[in-house]
């Protein structure tokens, strides 16, 4: 009797870790919310500092992927990453921007339900490609060059079937400290350098 009084305590000790154990990895992982989406849309931009006579960009088509994960039950954290074709007409080629960066994504409290809204913001890096074009019997070579940009917007989803939904954004961004040919008045290539963009992108968000 006394062996088994001795025992009591060591047992349930090992079943209270066994329990701890066992609920303590569906406890994280209950706590652990991220994000990811994919959207599609449309984007205009503003050329600044444009030569005399040259036309500013006109809308291009666009696609971004975004991802967040949820340091606070409104604040999430995360990057993005997209690419967009800008059109300028006349004798000017199209021009290829790729850009990504990190971005913060703040949830609104309301409305509640299946419909969800949120501010966003960032810091990120974009390239830009003017492709080659020609200029009667003159060819003109593509040019490339980079800047900094700062992204931000507003954001709504609505929720189809978890964890899917129906998102939108609403976003612009403004850059600075451009580099490259590209962006240089005495290139044949230059068409203005990026000083504001606004872009309307929809998608499928998965909510986790």
């Amino acid at each position: 009797m006394l062996s088994s009084r001795r025992d009591v305590p060591g047992v349930r000790v090992l079943v209270l870790v066994s329990l701890c154990l066992w609920l303590f990895p569906r406890t994280a992982d209950a706590q652990i919310h991220w994000d990811a989406s994919a959207q599609l849309g449309v984007m205009k931009r503003v050329l600044g500092d444009r030569p005399a006579g040259g036309n500013d960009a006109g809308f291009g088509p666009v696609g971004q992927l975004t991802g967040h994960v949820a340091l606070l039950p409104l604040v999430r954290v995360g990057g993005y990453f997209g690419h967009d074709i800008s059109p300028v007409g006349g004798d000017v080629s199209a021009r290829d921007l790729t850009w990504g960066g990190m971005r913060v994504k703040l949830m609104s409290p309301w409305p509640r339900g299946n419909l969800r809204a949120w501010l966003f913001a960032g810091f990120g890096y974009a390239g830009v490609y003017q492709r080659s074009t020609v200029h009667g019997p003159l060819v003109v070579d593509g040019a490339g060059g980079s800047s900094f940009e700062v992204p931000f917007g507003l954001g709504a989803s609505y929720k189809l079937r978890k964890p899917w939904e129906l998102c939108a954004e609403l976003g612009g961004r403004t850059a600075f400290g451009y580099t490259g040919s590209v962006y240089e008045a005495s290139s044949p290539a230059f068409a203005g350098k990026d000083r504001f963009a606004i872009g309307l992108t929809v998608g499928i968000l998965a909510d986790l």
